[in-house]
């Protein structure tokens, strides 16, 4: 009775992954996909644009230059250089002393109760003043059209707040077995028809790219909403919506790309800092640890003893479970660059999953706060 409820379960995940990869279809339709706009001569926007860096030796560099690359507008850059520990601050210095538009902030102070991103990003915001300012991420490359695109989508769309999602691209092994689910899976959770309704408190972003005006900023109290918010991307969307602007966020992967995790390590324990956001109540984050486990596992095992018994009911659940999951990494493809046969090693995903929400819950109960970069960043402060 045990045993034979174990391929009906296995039905079931085939299922859910059915309805996911369904979902995630949907939400390509829900919102637009951005391809590069033409640069003609036009009056060229000013935009003030706040890179955060922490520990960025290995990317700050290139993404920097891709904005200073930008067609069609007037872009001043200001980089926050947030006590990195490596060569970041020196990077950013011999570029700042080569151009003009671009200035250095060294270690801000961490504001009492601010998490470090945060407060990097408001420390620059007070010392910018143009209309239209952007928050870009120290690892994101971007297309020389990617800032008039996005502001020309913003016209558009006569919205105040407009993110781009990026290309991600998938290196090593956990890179390539991780990302793609998860990214799929959150999609498919926060992209729904929600985003369009003034009325619903739903909104989204992600942090590679967010552009808004200016004054939105200052009638919100700047980056204050989401001082000591993990999801401080998701939250500024969702407290800029609430104070009555249009946010929307669009797909771009032809117009930016970024590597997430730059190794194994990184990609291991890289969802700890946001996982906890993927449940509505910590309690619900205890049972997040073991459920990968049974998902990604459960068919694979059924696969197996159905070989070992030559049963072949047992078979086909088990095959039907795992192409069903692996179909997810034909969409995934739409928006990451990946290793196909490190993406299909997805079942050993539930390791790092299962580690990086215990991980989140030790730090918020201990800690209260989150581990990032090394550094552990708590809710009252430093």
């Amino acid at each position: 009775m045990t045993l034979t409820i174990l391929p009906i379960l296995t039905l079931a995940i085939t299922l859910l992954s059915v309805l996911i990869g369904l979902g995630f279809i949907r939400s390509l339709h829900i919102v637009k996909s951005l391809t590069p706009t033409e640069p003609v001569d036009s009056e060229k926007p000013l935009i003030d644009v706040i890179v955060p860096a922490r520990n960025e030796q290995a990317d700050v560099g290139t993404a920097v230059r891709s904005i200073l690359a930008q067609q069609r507008v007037d872009v001043r850059i200001t980089v926050i250089n947030d006590h990195s520990t490596d060569q970041t601050g020196s990077i950013v210095d011999t570029i700042a002393a080569n151009d003009s538009r671009v200035h250095v902030i060294h270690d801000p102070p961490l504001l009492d109760g601010w998490f470090g991103k945060a407060n990097a990003m408001q420390h620059a915001f007070q010392t910018t003043n143009r209309p239209y300012v952007v928050f870009a991420d120290a690892d994101v490359v971007h297309s020389p059209c990617c800032f008039i695109t996005a502001i020309d989508h913003m016209r558009q769309e006569q919205c105040d707040f407009l993110s781009l999602f990026p290309k991600v691209q998938l290196v090593s092994f956990w890179e390539n077995a991780i990302v793609p689910h998860l990214m799929v899976f959150g999609l498919v959770t926060f992209l729904n028809r929600a985003l369009d309704d003034p009325k619903s408190g739903h909104a989204v972003a992600a942090g590679a790219f967010m552009l808004t005006r200016r004054n939105v900023l200052d009638e919100i109290g700047g980056l204050a909403c989401v001082r000591n918010e993990a999801l401080d991307d998701v939250m500024l969307a969702r407290n800029i919506k609430a104070n009555g602007f249009v946010t929307k966020i669009a797909l771009a992967p032809q117009l930016l790309s970024v590597r997430l995790f730059k190794s194994n390590r990184d990609a291991f324990w890289g969802f700890s800092k946001n996982i906890l956001g993927a449940v509505s109540h910590i309690a619900f984050a205890f049972p997040a640890i073991v459920v990968p486990l049974f998902v990604y596992w459960l068919p694979i095992s059924v696969l197996l003893v159905g070989i070992v018994r030559q049963d072949g009911w047992w078979i086909i659940c088990g095959i039907s479970a795992y192409v069903s999951q692996a179909a997810i990494l034909v969409l995934a493809s739409r928006l990451a660059e990946m290793h196909p046969l490190k993406s299909l090693a997805f079942p050993f995903s539930a390791i790092p999953i299962g580690c990086c929400f215990a991980r989140a819950i030790y730090h918020h109960f201990i800690s209260d706060g989150v581990v990032w970069r090394g550094r552990v960043i708590r809710r009252s402060g430093d």
